[in-house]
Formats: structure tokens, C-alpha cells, sequence
């Protein structure tokens, strides 16, 4: 079915396009109600319409290279109610007129994109226009749980910032935060006073900057802060978008990255790469399947590949820093955990040594300055739901001032449900035998703990993750458990004499690997190409350059 899409330039309208994509329809055009021009705010207060950053809508236009309908609000919200009749002078006359005027110019159009989640108001007067014109309204995320969707929209790849607030606990400093950067604030919020997670009581307001349906990258080069309502206790801020340009595509190659990975992509599609290079910040490469005029020039050998672009937010919202422990020559390992962090949106450190321990991440920790870090080995997975969950877990430990030095997310004990933790969280448990080390989260006090005590007292003969239980044992470490765990270890990829992870791994419904195989089909093939067991067939021998004891950089 060939769609307009209604965009406000928030988050909603945006994923909402993407749900239509995803459902198989085209967007042919994009629509916009706008502010007068002489109007003395851009801010109208309206029923129906966002018109904050309205005049930065058409940059989304130009984002995917869609023709653009634009329409002045010259009415009101004369008809107050639910339900909706034609009414003169009311603002839905103004959508009608919008939509009237994008069918004359694409009589092939049968579709209408919106974004609506909870607004009977809004979603009662599109569809009333819909009927008028004989278009199919289509609204995928009509009444979807707020704080699933919020997630589900940060993971897929949609980056807004927030350009209005209008709640208690909302203020100036959220003003331009992203939605990874915002999502603990307002899943909290949501918790405590029963906001709209989504902001649909009006609560905020935002702007897509990227999508993986843009061919452009937005950057906001000025803003202005307007103060709408100087209330004490929540007043209504927005940011005025004053300039701002596009970031142009590049196409590349992806063909080498088969041949360092030990890939064999054959039996893969061909596919064409784009990467959104922008300054300060982490490709995002994306594919475009559409035939095209350069589409016989395509290297046969390269893989089908999507990954979204790493947003870089959830990895600040909880922690300063996050760690991935890799032996120097395990580059198989090494390149399926920043895939895998790629797609989650989380920024990592590979820390990458010829014989890494937890001890140099330590000591690299203190004096890096991190007050908290999550730490993880190169062999696990993570829960989807991962990040929220964290952030559930470390709210609930400050909500009760609780003093800290370690927060297990990944463990290979059953039995760390045993003793409660005193809070509201009802998967945060005291420690019991944590066993196993596959993912952590260590405070700035419980890191100098640990350096200090094992620089001294380091048993080489006892695994760490025993000598880590015996000091919760006794009490020199205050330490806590996610249950179940979040973090587990790959004993399918990486197999040993410990099946307790197998037992845990079984619990998992919700891997962030088995969706990534789906969404990145690369992540299926990395190998350890100094393992001989899992030696890819198609190389027979392993590169002297690869050999353990040679730098690889």
C-alpha cells in the first residue's frame, strides 16, 4: 500500500513509518501542519498537532528524499470532545485539507501513517478525516505498552532528543538528551508519579535527528531555550531549532571484513552498504536491497548485513564505562562481541591483552577516574531487556542509599534468589555464591577493595570467581545479584567442563543473540580462529600474523 506519513518530527511519527515499512507499505510522501507564520510562539498548545520544531520538519523530508505537504494551522480546538464531527474553523479541518491536498497530487495513496499511542482526541479526528477521503489509517502503536515501546524504539534505532519538557522532575538539563540518555529518568518518573513514559500526557516532546529509514543524518548546529511556562515545579521549557544541516551517505565495501573475520559469504546475498559518517561519533552502516543502477557493480562476495548505528547512550545512562575482557588472538571472539554491542547501542571498550585479567581492568578503572563500570568476558550474551534492568537494579540500591561494591548482572549460580534486598525491585538480591564472573558491575569503592586486596592476597591456584565468593562470605564485600541473570555465558560457543551455565542459559527467552542472528546474519559465523575445533573450513591453516605472542593491532 502506497502511505503518507503524518510527522511531527518526534519519535513516534518516525517509528511508526518504520512499523509500515517493516508491514510492507511505501512511503510515498511525508505531511506536516505547521504554525502561522506571524504566530508569536511556535508552541501553540494545540490538541491535535506537535508544532515544536516545526520548522525543522522539512529536514526529515530531505533526510529520506520524500516530496514534503505542508499546511497552516489556522484553526482551533473548536470541538473539544472524543468524538468528532465536521466542524468549521476547528483544527481537524486543517488535517483534512493537508491530506486533500497530498491525494490530488498522488491520487495512489491509500494509506496514512500515524504516530497516535494513546490519544483517543487525536487518533478519533485522523481517523474521522481517513473516512472522509477514504484512506486506511494505520497505527501501529495504538495503545502499545509505554515502557516496552520506549525501548523498543531506542533499540531499533531511532535517535530523538528531548525539545520540550512539561512535568515535575523534567527540566532544563533535559533539554537535548537523547532518548537512551533520558530512558532511565523517565522509566523512573514513570515508576514514582505514573508519567507517560512515552510522553502521551504531554509530558515532553522530541526530535528525530537519524532512523534507519533516513538517507541523511541530522546535526543541529544552534538552538535557542524558550521558556513557555515559568512554573516553580514543572515548567514548560522547548528548545527552538534556529539552524541545522544534513550529513550525506557514503557507499563502501564490506567484502574485507569477510576475509579478517573468517567469514565465507557465499551463501550470503549481495547487498549495498551505506555509512552515515559523522564527526565525533561511530558509523552506522545499513543496507539498501532496492535495485539500483549501480547494483552490477556490487561485489557478489559481500555479506547481507544491517546494523543500526551505535547510538552510544545506554552505556552513560548507567555506568561511565564498559569493558570487554579479550585475549589478544581471539579475534573471532573479539569481533562477535562489538557486533553484539554494536546492536544493543552500547558503547565497549575491548580490552584487549595477550593475558588479560579482571585485576589490570581494575586497576585501569581507578585511575581512568569510572565511579561505576560493568565489566563482561568475551564470551557471553545479554538479556534485550538488559539496560532496563540495570537501571531498575542500581535505582532500587540508591532509592535505599545502599553502599555497593559489586552488582552481579551475569552468574552461574541458581540460587542467588535466596536472600532479599530489602528494596522494591523484586529481581535485586543480597549475594549468596555468585559463581562465575561472565558480567559485573563494579563501583569506583568495591574496584580499590578488590585491587588492594588481591595485589596482596591473589591465590593463583584458586579460580577468582571462588576467592570473589569467599570475600562476600565474609563480609569484606557488599555485593548483590540479578535474578535471573542477564549476562550469561556462550557454552554453546565456547564449551568447558561447567554445565551450570547451560542450566542458565535454558531460562533465557529474551537473548539479545538470537534476534541479532535474525538482524546481523555475519554474527552467525564468527569463529576463534586459533581454536581448531571451530577452525572455519574455508581456511586450512592459521596466518603467521595470528600466531599466539604477535601483536595484532
Amino acid at each position: 500500500m502506497k502511505v503518507v506519513a503524518l510527522v511531527s518530527g518526534g519519535k513516534d511519527s518516525t517509528y511508526n513509518m518504520m512499523k509500515c515499512v517493516e508491514d510492507g507499505h511505501e512511503i510515498i510522501a511525508l505531511a506536516h501542519a505547521h504554525p502561522p507564520e506571524d504566530a508569536a510562539h511556535e508552541e501553540l498548545d494545540s490538541y491535535l498537532f506537535q508544532t515544536v520544531g516545526s520548522s525543522a520538519v522539512a529536514t526529515i523530508a530531505e533526510c529520506m528524499d520524500l516530496p514534503f505537504y505542508l499546511q497552516v494551522i489556522a484553526g482551533s480546538a473548536v470541538t473539544q470532545t472524543l468524538d468528532y464531527e465536521l466542524t468549521k474553523d476547528d483544527e481537524t479541518e486543517d488535517l483534512f485539507a493537508l491530506l486533500s491536498n497530498v491525494k490530488k497530487h498522488h491520487p495512489d495513496v491509500a494509506g496514512v501513517s500515524v504516530g497516535a499511542i494513546f490519544s483517543s482526541y487525536q487518533a478519533n479526528r485522523v481517523q474521522h478525516v481517513c473516512d472522509r477521503l477514504g484512506l486506511k489509517m494505520l497505527a501501529y502503536l495504538w495503545h502499545r505498552e509505554q515502557v516496552e515501546l520506549l525501548q523498543e524504539m531506542v533499540r531499533s534505532g531511532v535517535e530523538a532528543i528531548l525539545i520540550k519538557v512539561a512535568a515535575f522532575g523534567l527540566g532544563k538539563n533535559e533539554l537535548g538528551n537523547t532518548l537512551g540518555q533520558a530512558m532511565p529518568k523517565l522509566l523512573s518518573l514513570s515508576e514514582k508519579y505514573g508519567i507517560h513514559a512515552c510522553g502521551e500526557g504531554g509530558e515532553y516532546e522530541s526530535f528525530t535527528l537519524d532512523c534507519p529509514l533516513f538517507k541523511r543524518r541530522i546535526v543541529i548546529d544552534e538552538v535557542e531555550t524558550v521558556t513557555h511556562s515559568p512554573d516553580t515545579y514543572s515548567p514548560v521549557l522547548y528548545l527552538k531549532l534556529k539552524t541545522l544541516h544534513t550529513v550525506p551517505n557514503l557507499v563502501i565495501s564490506l567484502t574485507w571484513i569477510a576475509k579478517i573475520c573468517f567469514i565465507d559469504s557465499s551463501h550470503l546475498t549481495t547487498s549495498r552498504y551505506v555509512v552515515s559518517s559523522v564527526a565525533g561519533s561511530a558509523p552506522r552502516v545499513a543496507t539498501d536491497h532496492s535495485p539500483t543502477a549501480d547494483s552490477a557493480n556490487v561485489d557478489v562476495n559481500e555479506l547481507s548485513l544491517q546494523l543500526p548505528r551505535p547510538a552510544h547512550e545506554y552505556a552513560l545512562a548507567f555506568t561511565d564505562h564498559i569493558y570487554c575482557m579479550n585475549e589478544m588472538n581471539k579475534l573471532g571472539r573479539k569481533g562477535r562481541m562489538q557486533e553484539l554491542f554494536n546492536f544493543l547501542h552500547l558503547r565497549v571498550e575491548m580490552f584487549s591483552r595477550k593475558h588479560p585479567t579482571h585485576i589490570d581492568i581494575w586497576r585501569d578503572m581507578i585511575n581512568s577516574g569510572y565511579d561505576r563500570a560493568l565489566i563482561v568476558e568475551d564470551d557471553i550474551d545479554f538479556e534485550l531487556d538488559s539496560v532496563a534492568v540495570i537501571n531498575q537494579a542500581l535505582s532500587a540500591l540508591n532509592s535505599t542509599s545502599a553502599d555497593w561494591d559489586i552488582l552481579y548482572v551475569g552468574h552461574c549460580s541458581m540460587e542467588e534468589n535466596q536472600r532479599k534486598a530489602n528494596t522494591a525491585y523484586s529481581r535485586l538480591h543480597k549475594s549468596t555464591h555468585p559463581f562465575c564472573t561472565s558480567g559485573y558491575l563494579l563501583s569506583r569503592n568495591g574496584a580499590k577493595k578488590l585491587f588492594a586486596y588481591f595485589i596482596e592476597h591473589y591465590q593463583q591456584a584458586r579460580a577468582l570467581d571462588v576467592q570473589l565468593v569467599a570475600l562476600i562470605k565474609r563480609k569484606l564485600l557488599k555485593s548483590y545479584s540479578v535474578y535471573p541473570p542477564i549476562v550469561y555465558q556462550r557454552r554453546d560457543l565456547y564449551p568447558s567442563d561447567d554445565g551450570l551455565e547451560l542450566k542458565i542459559a535454558k531460562k533465557m527467552k529474551n537473548s539479545a543473540w538470537n534476534e541479532a542472528l535474525a538482524f546481523v546474519p555475519r554474527l552467525a559465523n564468527w569463529v576463534d580462529p586459533l581454536d581448531s575445533v571451530y577452525l572455519h573450513p574455508a581456511f586450512k591453516h592459521i596466518p603467521s600474523w595470528m600466531e599466539d605472542g604477535n601483536t595484532v593491532n
